[in-house]
C-alpha cells in the first residue's frame, strides 16, 4: 500500500495543503512548529481514528475553523482507493470511501500505517496509558472493525461513570438496576477489547523479538497483558472467561466505585508488562534499550501487518526519529525498513536523514508545503 495524494483542509495549522507523494521515500523538511508532524498525523488518523499527541478531535481542527477534512488517495496493489474524513466542532464526523458515504469506522479498513515518533519511548518507560494506546492502535490496525467497539465502549464508560457519580450521594440501599444495564454492556464490550488486545500482542510478539535481536544484537524480551483488579486464567483466556472475570470484579468493587464515583475495573485501567532479560523494562531499561524496544514494537507491528493485511505493506512513517538515535541504531533501523513500499520521513534538519534514504523532498513552512 502507498499513498499517492493527501489533501488536508482546516487541519491544525494547515488551512489547505495538497501533497502528491512518490512511491518509496518521501521527506518532509522544516523547522519545529511548521506543520510537518501535522501532515503525517493526518495520515495516521485515517488508520486509527486517533492522534498520537492528543485525545479527542477538537484540537485537530484549526483555531479559526469549524471543521477539518482529510482526503487521501491510495494504491492497493493494482487498485486505487480514496478515503475521506470530515471532523466538526459541532455535530458528528462523517466519512467517504471511494466517493461513497461510509461510517467513519470503515476508514481504517483501507489505510494501514505504522508510525515511529519520539513519543514512542513512553510506551516503554511511561505510564500505563501509553501502553494501552499502543495496544489499541495495534488492535484497530489489525482488526479495523474494532474501532466501532472502542467508540461504543467509550460511550458506555462515560455513562457508567455519570451514574456512579450520581449514586455517591444516594443511600446504599438505593436501586442500582440502571447500573446493571450499563454493567452488562461494559462487560461485553470490555471483554471484546481485552480479548483482542491479548490476541494482537501474542501475534506480533515473535516479530518484535526478531526486530529487537536485530537492533540490540541479542537479549530476550517478553510482553504480558496485565488486567488490573480482575483476573483470568491465562492470556489465552476465552472472551467468555474474561466477561465472567470482569462481571464478578464489578460486583465485588461496587462499594468502592460508588464511593469514588468512577469505574475502577476494566480495560481503561489495564497494562502491559514489558521485560528485557526478565527485568521490567519500565524501571530497568537503559536509554538505548528503551529506544531499541520501542522501535522493535513498531517494527514488529509493521512486519505482522505486512503478513496479515490483504493490502500488503503498511505505510511507514518516521517522525523526527533519526535525531533521537545513535549511528548504530540508525543503520540497523534503515536495514529493517527500506524494503517497505512507502516511507514518509519528517526532520527539522535535512542532514539528520541518512543518505541511504534519499527521495522526494517537501519543504514545510508555516503550514504551507512545496515539493522541490
Amino acid at each position: 500500500m502507498w499513498i499517492t495524494q493527501l489533501d488536508i483542509v482546516g487541519w491544525r495549522n494547515h488551512q489547505r495543503s495538497s501533497l502528491v507523494f512518490d512511491r518509496g521515500v518521501n521527506i518532509l523538511v522544516g523547522a519545529n512548529g511548521q506543520g510537518k508532524t501535522n501532515i503525517v498525523e493526518a495520515i495516521r488518523y485515517l488508520s486509527t481514528l486517533s492522534s498520537h499527541r492528543v485525545a479527542g478531535s477538537t484540537a485537530l481542527i484549526g483555531d479559526d475553523e469549524q471543521g477539518a477534512t482529510i482526503f487521501a488517495s491510495l494504491r492497493h496493489s493494482e487498485r486505487d482507493v480514496s478515503v475521506g474524513v470530515s471532523l466538526r466542532r459541532q455535530g458528528a464526523s462523517d466519512a467517504t470511501v471511494s466517493g461513497n458515504s461510509a461510517k467513519i469506522t470503515e476508514v481504517p479498513r483501507w489505510v494501514s500505517v505504522v508510525m515511529f515518533a519520539p513519543e514512542d519511548a513512553a510506551i516503554v518507560r511511561g505510564e500505563p496509558g501509553f501502553r494501552r494506546q499502543f495496544l489499541d492502535d495495534l488492535v484497530v490496525s489489525g482488526s479495523p472493525v474494532m474501532s466501532g467497539v472502542y467508540q461504543d465502549f467509550e460511550k458506555v464508560f462515560k455513562q457508567r461513570n455519570t451514574l456512579l457519580k450520581s449514586l455517591r450521594s444516594q443511600p446504599r440501599v438505593s436501586d442500582v438496576s440502571t447500573l446493571d444495564v450499563w454493567n452488562a454492556s461494559f462487560v461485553t464490550l470490555g471483554a471484546m477489547i481485552v480479548s483482542e488486545r491479548c490476541r494482537h500482542i501474542r501475534a506480533i510478539l515473535p516479530h518484535v523479538e526478531a526486530a529487537y535481536r536485530e537492533l540490540a544484537q541479542g537479549a530476550q524480551i517478553s510482553a504480558h497483558y496485565v488486567p488490573k483488579g480482575y483476573d483470568f486464567a491465562t492470556v489465552e483466556g476465552s472472551r467468555e472467561e474474561i466477561e465472567r472475570a470482569l462481571g464478578e470484579a464489578l460486583v465485588e468493587n461496587l462499594p468502592a466505585e460508588r464511593e469514588r464515583g468512577t469505574s475502577l475495573i476494566g480495560p481503561q485501567r489495564d497494562d502491559v508488562d514489558l521485560s528485557i532479560e526478565g527485568r521490567p523494562a519500565r524501571t530497568h531499561a537503559s536509554q538505548g534499550e528503551t529506544w531499541s524496544l520501542a522501535l522493535a514494537l513498531r517494527l514488529g507491528t509493521a512486519a505482522w501487518l505486512r503478513e496479515e493485511k490483504p493490502s500488503g505493506d503498511p505505510i511507514i512513517i518516521l517522525d523526527d526519529v533519526f535525531a533521537e538515535l545513535d549511528s548504530t541504531r540508525r543503520s540497523r533501523l534503515i536495514g529493517l525498513i527500506t524494503d517497505y513500499e512507502q516511507l514518509l520521513i519528517t526532520s527539522a534538519v535535512e542532514g539528520d536523514i541518512p543518505e541511504a534514504l534519499s527521495g522526494a523532498v517537501f519543504d514545510v513552512v508555516d503550514g504551507h508545503v512545496s515539493k522541490r
